[in-house]
């Protein structure tokens, strides 16, 4: 059988994102710089469950783990074979995030298969991804079922039919479940799915489901977090610092931003359109900013929490870059519309204790912003979606994981 020029396409990307992958799990990749050291630390955690895991899951406070259990009996089976057989198997479970994102971002925009399946391979260019694929987390099985969840979703929006409905919501709320039991952050997103399958159009027989299959799914994980205590989310939230992740969270957000609103670049100015009543928020919030931000590690933080470390003093830039990220974000964003207001909300839930990484958001916030997030320029940036384009967005998250790679290996000596 010929193979056409298209089909062509299809397998020379393919084949690149794969070897990337490969070369990254030959030469022991940790573009993201925390990947290989959380990983030895649940090889430690995961012999407390070799021999008895019933006992190692009733005994778990002993560990002091921020992670759930449920990761370490999953580590525990896939190492099984031999460390190296295990991540390498893991590495093409987690694979399966862009394949199934490409099937769900298809469900949303009937458009090129290439240039859609060009574009779903955006994370391949995520250093968090990719180290998290080479040095198994929980992180990518979380990105897994939370992207099943929102194939069904679509799935939902797509039929009219009641009985697919009904299984369609079932499905979400599993899959949503099983992310969240990897992560239970992951859980503040039925949020958003209670507003798009509940609220959004009210409909009584969905609602007992919704709670019957969310009660049902959710009843284990609260007997064994409030009842038997466990150690991994306690004094999370008394540690949380509003103003911290709401700061950190915004910048990270305009970060991944940035290349969308470069792309728009003729429209650029009506993102900087005077508004007063959003400019007087921004110079409230951004004041707040600058008196009351105290986040001094020298770890996490992103991209411009580095920058402020390493060139300036205090809290000014910070403050600057705060004001910006709001202002334009929320522009951007559309949070005037319901549904992308309760997902600014859930992200800025995401990091709810007194540590924040760039890599909670990357590549989840873009994965959110080609699925979930409903505006005018994102239905344009899709129905006019081209190779130039794409290319100007990889090009955006090359450099950013080039810079990491440098910053890892060459600055910070990480051999």
């Amino acid at each position: 059988m010929l193979i056409n020029n298209k089909n062509k396409e299809f397998i020379y990307i393919s084949i690149i994102c794969y070897s990337s992958l490969i070369l990254g799990f030959i030469l022991n990749e940790d573009s993201a710089g925390g990947a290989l050291y959380d990983y030895n630390f649940h090889l430690g955690v995961r012999d407390f469950f070799l021999k008895d895991t019933f006992d190692a899951v009733k005994n778990f406070s002993d560990i002091k783990s921020y992670h759930s259990p449920i990761f370490y009996i999953f580590l525990k089976y896939l190492l099984f074979t031999g460390e190296t057989y295990g991540r390498l198997i893991f590495l093409h479970i987690s694979i399966f995030v862009p394949i199934i994102f490409y099937f769900t971002l298809k469900k949303k925009i009937s458009n090129n298969n290439l240039l859609v399946f060009y574009l779903s391979c955006f994370f391949f260019l995520s250093p968090y991804f990719r180290s998290i694929a080479i040095w198994p987390g929980d992180e990518n099985l979380a990105l897994l079922f939370f992207i099943i969840s929102i194939y069904f979703y679509f799935s939902f929006l797509e039929t009219k039919q009641e009985k697919k409905r009904l299984i369609f919501i079932i499905l979400n709320i599993f899959f949503l479940a099983i992310a969240a039991y990897f992560r239970p952050n992951y859980c503040f997103f039925s949020l958003f799915f209670f507003y798009e399958f509940i609220l959004k159009k009210f409909n009584l027989k969905y609602l007992i489901i919704y709670f019957f299959v969310s009660f049902i799914l959710a009843a284990p994980a609260f007997y064994y977090i409030f009842l038997m205590n466990a150690y991994f989310l306690e004094g999370t939230f008394n540690k949380f610092n509003f103003v911290n992740s709401f700061t950190l969270t915004y910048t990270v957000i305009f970060f991944f931003l940035i290349p969308f609103l470069l792309l728009d670049k003729n429209n650029i100015l009506k993102y900087l359109t005077l508004n007063y009543l959003n400019l007087f928020v921004c110079l409230i919030l951004s004041i707040l900013v600058y008196f009351i931000f105290n986040y001094d590690l020298e770890y996490g933080g992103g991209i411009f929490y580095i920058l402020q470390r390493k060139f300036f003093d205090g809290n000014f830039f910070i403050s600057i870059i705060f004001f910006v990220s709001f202002y334009i974000s929320n522009f951007f964003l559309k949070i005037n519309n319901v549904k992308n207001l309760i997902l600014i909300i859930t992200l800025l839930l995401f990091e709810i204790d007194s540590l924040f990484f760039m890599e909670t958001f990357d590549p989840l916030f873009l994965m959110c912003l080609f699925l979930l997030f409903d505006t005018k320029y994102l239905s344009d940036f899709f129905n006019k979606l081209s190779f130039k384009k794409i290319n100007f967005i990889f090009g955006y998250l090359l450099a950013f994981y080039v810079a990491k790679v440098i910053n890892i290996y060459i600055f910070l000596n990480k051999i």
